[in-house]
């Protein structure tokens, strides 16, 4: 597409889209942490409750303070008989931002925290986390960091997504956190 028609779009506040029309563009972008943050939630969603029932919520609205003000969205929230019973996120990235290498166990501490759990699952891409086991000092709350493996192919990633569930619904810690 040349320049001109390209600022065009911009100006007209126009995008490209998946169907017939005016603008012809060579390629898609796709928000890849939402993706997998979205594929992780429905999988998740689906292998909780087909096979242990309950209720997955995915960005549930909950609060860190007792005011309201602060407000979380954890990824997945899977409540049973209405009280929740484990929490999980999804991360990808590239890396660990060098200004808060440890952001996502806080928050996970946070959620734990706030939704009185005593572990919390952190879900990453092969090669943008490593899988892990952290206690909180005092605290006692397990923060587990798991990877899914995205090359493996769609049947071998639904099948560590099945065994994430499992994870998620024991009720001993794992040692074992590779998925």
């Amino acid at each position: 597409m040349p320049a001109l028609a390209r600022a065009e779009v911009v100006l007209r506040a126009t995008s490209a889209e998946h169907s017939a029309g005016g603008v012809t563009v060579t390629g898609f972008l796709f928000d890849m942490p939402v993706l997998f943050e979205e594929f992780v939630t429905v999988a998740l969603r689906e292998a909780l409750e087909a096979r242990y029932g309950g209720r997955v919520a995915g960005q549930d609205l909950r609060f860190l303070d007792l005011a309201g003000r602060v407000r979380m969205y954890p990824d997945i929230v899977w409540y049973r008989r209405g009280v929740a019973v484990a929490v999980a996120d999804a991360k990808y990235k590239a890396e660990q931002p060098s200004g808060y290498p440890n952001a996502d166990l806080y928050q996970m501490l946070a959620y734990c925290t706030a939704l009185r759990l005593p572990r919390g699952h952190l879900v990453h891409a092969k090669g943008s986390g490593e899988p892990a086991r952290h206690v909180v000092r005092e605290a006692g709350i397990e923060i587990l960091a798991h990877a899914l493996d995205l090359d493996a192919g769609l049947r071998s990633l639904l099948t560590q997504i099945q065994g994430l569930a499992s994870m998620i619904t024991s009720t001993r810690a794992e040692e074992e956190v590779y998925i």
